[in-house]
């Protein structure tokens, strides 16, 4: 009502009407302007974590090459939702206040402390404060999987990665060697060597697996998003992700055995490494797609089962 009264009077006298509507577009006006604020602000807040991040994807034989893929996905994925997105209500939620100071003081801590995936993790919940600051609870939860994809883009502390990336190495090199050995191809792992005849081959760290498993993780994620099988199974389907990879790798190792067996240990190295490395991907792709087309028929969606 007191709306209404307003623009009455102001109809009523055009002084009054002019103010009315210069207060109406200095209003909005100060939408883009606060927004641009805002971006400036998180900018200078976050500038030195996200520079980080992308100097440790551009490292050579780093574990995360795939991050710069993450935000591009992410940002399909909410292109995608863009008409759901319309019809979300705007109703600022407090909630979103908690986070911002959540992850203000973790990007405080992982400064004072030298813990630079503490900084770099900070800016999801900031992210997320902001969206429930400005728009709603319902705009996040649209969101909710393009934001949490986002986690995937985070490079896991190296005290943490050599210790995984050994063993994940150990595993499927013998993962590799017992499939040659079912195979009647007479060998045998001591450490990272595998032994063939009178030659051997040496798994390097870059064929041992990690690398891989976290961007299939990623790919799984993705893949389970968008399966059109029911809630469970794509929780599972993601949970495959790991042995997938697994799976893949062991299958990269065995076919660089093969060749080495065959031609010799020298003729591993340059194309056929580095073709092996695209095979993998090649590998787990057809295996999630396999599983993925298994999900769909056997246990559909409940809006894919409707007639």
């Amino acid at each position: 009502m007191a709306v209404e009264d307003a623009s009455k009077t102001a109809a009523e006298h055009p002084a009054r009407l002019a103010m009315f509507l210069q207060a109406e577009y200095r209003s909005q006006a100060m939408v883009p302007l606060a927004t641009a604020a805002l971006v400036l602000l998180l900018a200078s807040l976050f500038w030195r974590p996200v520079a980080e991040m992308i100097k440790t994807w551009s490292l050579s034989g780093s574990y995360y090459t795939h991050g710069f893929l993450i935000p591009p996905i992410s940002a399909w994925l909410i292109w995608k939702k863009r008409a759901e997105l319309t019809m979300c209500r705007v109703s600022p939620d407090a909630l979103g206040y908690v986070l911002v100071g959540v992850s203000g003081l973790m990007l405080c801590g992982g400064a004072f402390l030298g813990f630079r995936v503490f900084e770099q993790a900070a800016l999801l919940p900031m992210l997320v404060g902001v969206l429930l600051v400005l728009l709603d609870r319902s705009h996040v939860t649209a969101m909710a999987f393009p934001l949490a994809f986002l986690v995937f883009m985070i490079p896991i502390p190296s005290s943490l990665t050599q210790t995984i990336a050994f063993k994940i190495k150990i595993l499927a090199t013998e993962g590799a060697v017992f499939l040659a050995n079912l195979l009647w191809l007479p060998m045998l792992r001591q450490g990272s060597y595998i032994h063939f005849n009178d030659d051997h081959l040496l798994i390097g760290e870059v064929c041992g697996g990690l690398r891989s498993l976290i961007a299939l993780l990623a790919l799984g994620a993705l893949v389970a998003h968008l399966s059109k099988s029911r809630a469970w199974a794509r929780i599972g389907l993601f949970l495959m992700s790991v042995p997938v990879a697994i799976g893949a790798n062991i299958f990269r190792i065995f076919f660089l055995c093969v060749v080495g067996y065959a031609f010799g240990s020298a003729q591993v190295g340059g194309w056929v490494h580095d073709v092996s490395g695209i095979l993998i991907f090649v590998v787990a792709f057809a295996m999630f797609l396999g599983l993925d087309t298994f999900l769909r028929r056997v246990v559909p969606s409940p809006r894919q089962a409707r007639p």
